[in-house]
């Protein structure tokens, strides 16, 4: 089995068996000039993501974008200033899991929090 699938597999059955409604603490991501960064990563969740945008040159604007699997679909959410929220795109976007994505074109520090519970559940009955 891939890293990949093994990191997969770990995510999704911490969603299934965690807390099924749960707020996070401000989770801060650097991102240099000129460069990308991942912001937030969920996997069969839905809810809302709240951002704060700091840059160096004061303007406080990221480039942002969803990557939603499994197909690789890109949604351009473009310029983002200061502080908004954004919701998690889920099963009726095609997606399984979303990663927010961020571009910067000077030093940025964006803050990021999460309201978010699980999308669908499977119940297992064994015999």
């Amino acid at each position: 089995m891939s890293l990949k699938a093994i990191l997969f597999l770990a995510v999704l059955s911490s969603l299934v068996f965690g807390q099924t409604d749960r707020q996070s603490d401000i989770r801060e991501i650097k991102i240099p000039a000129g460069k990308s960064a991942d912001l937030w990563l969920g996997v069969n969740v839905s809810g809302t993501l709240h951002y704060a945008v700091r840059t160096r040159d004061g303007k406080n604007k990221v480039n942002m974008w969803w990557v939603m699997e499994p197909l690789g679909n890109v949604k351009q959410l473009g310029l983002r200033a200061s502080a908004g929220s954004l919701d998690i795109p889920g099963a009726l976007s095609g997606s399984v899991s979303a990663k927010l994505r961020a571009s910067a074109t000077s030093d940025a520090v964006v803050l990021i929090s999460e309201k978010v519970s699980v999308s669908n559940s499977i119940t297992f009955h064994w015999p």
